[in-house]
């Protein structure tokens, strides 16, 4: 797509590189925030030993006691770390020549296979060969450096190209795209600091083939583990399932059958008949049309539940019986009309102007 030949390249990436030390030059230094989410991972573990000790879950418990064992032990290390680099805190007082950036970012094709420059992102961008570590192999990584963040205090990226890992863990060292440096933090510094970009990748790209079991977010051993969605403890592939409606794994158990389908399902996803109290999914589970409540199609007559019938029949029952509106008046017997008409005296008429009255 880019016309210009590849020396060409490196050197508008120097230039635009070389302003960014000019103006971190004439600013402050960046200071690096405390290692805020490794605090939370230790409040979190705290709270899960906690809850798995009230409700007597002896294996819960060892679980997170153990990685809450290690979080704290990745606390201090980090808050060591954090130290060393505030003493280290200090004002760049050189900034590298244009000849010796453009020479150092030549020099990576010699170093990495795939060496590229990410102008949209503003990135110089390696790849790593693959990472493994005891005998685990974690694929192949991207280190991108972004040069208008040159100065802050991690202004690069690591991204795993294979995703071998659970959640935002892809290598023991890694959460997220964020490295933990460990011992390297002050190293890796002071060679971005000075311009000595080449040294940069090759520190990062040999922590990622280091492993330290005390630092890691998550041990070898556990790799290809995974954490329930429902209790939160570490499960293995073997151990976990997908839930059949939102996939978030669960393991044996958390895990729910639907007794119609017998779907996979978590705690969230589950729901029960209001009569029979099984276990069944959404899909299988139908609304009375008289309560609406959830039912399933055994408890089911016409689409109504046993109460709502029960209940309709017990108001027809209490219905008082009404007579026909066109039911004709009764016709009175014969012998009743004819003593009705000896009874009854005959109209006497008036006589009539101009009419003569007859004698008898």
């Amino acid at each position: 797509m880019n016309r210009l030949p590849p020396q060409r390249l490196w050197i508008r990436a120097a230039v635009k590189i070389r302003e960014q030390y000019q103006s971190q030059a004439t600013g402050f230094p960046q200071v690096n925030s405390p290692p805020v989410d490794q605090w939370t991972r230790v409040i979190r573990f705290s709270r899960l030993s906690t809850k798995a000790q009230q409700r007597h879950w002896p294996v819960a418990f060892e679980l997170c006691l153990e990685q809450y064992k290690q979080s704290v032990s990745r606390l201090i290390h980090d808050l060591t770390a954090s130290h060393s680099e505030l003493t280290a805190v200090k004002r760049p007082t050189v900034v590298p020549s244009l000849r010796d950036l453009v020479d150092e970012l030549s020099s990576l094709p010699d170093e990495f296979e795939d060496t590229r420059i990410d102008w949209s992102e503003q990135e110089i961008v390696v790849r790593t060969p693959a990472v493994i570590l005891s005998q685990v192999n974690l694929g192949e990584f991207e280190i991108r450096l972004r040069w208008s963040e040159l100065g802050d205090p991690q202004p690069y990226q690591v991204i795993s190209l294979s995703q071998t890992g659970t959640d935002d863990v892809h290598h023991p060292h890694v959460q997220g795209d964020t490295l933990c440096e460990g011992e390297g933090k002050i190293p890796i510094t002071q060679a971005l600091a000075e311009g000595r970009l080449g040294d940069f990748f090759l520190l990062v790209q040999q922590i990622l083939q280091t492993y330290n079991p005390g630092s890691a977010y998550v041990p070898l051993d556990r790799w290809w583990n995974s954490s329930c969605a429902d209790c939160d403890d570490s499960m293995s592939q073997e151990e976990s399932r997908p839930c059949s409606i939102c996939e978030h794994q669960i393991c044996e158990y958390c895990r729910r059958n639907c007794t119609a389908c017998g779907d996979h399902l978590c705690s969230s996803c589950a729901d029960t008949c209001e009569a029979c109290d099984d276990t069944f999914c959404r899909g299988c589970l139908s609304n009375c049309e008289f309560c609406g409540e959830c039912y399933c199609r055994p408890c089911l007559s016409d689409q109504t539940c046993s109460s709502c019938f029960e209940e309709s029949m017990e108001n027809e029952d209490a219905t008082p019986e009404n007579p026909a509106p066109d039911t004709p008046p009764a016709t009175a017997a014969p012998s009743e009309t004819s003593e009705a008409a000896q009874t009854s005296s005959p109209a006497i008429q008036p006589v009539c102007l101009g009419q003569a009255d007859l004698p008898a």
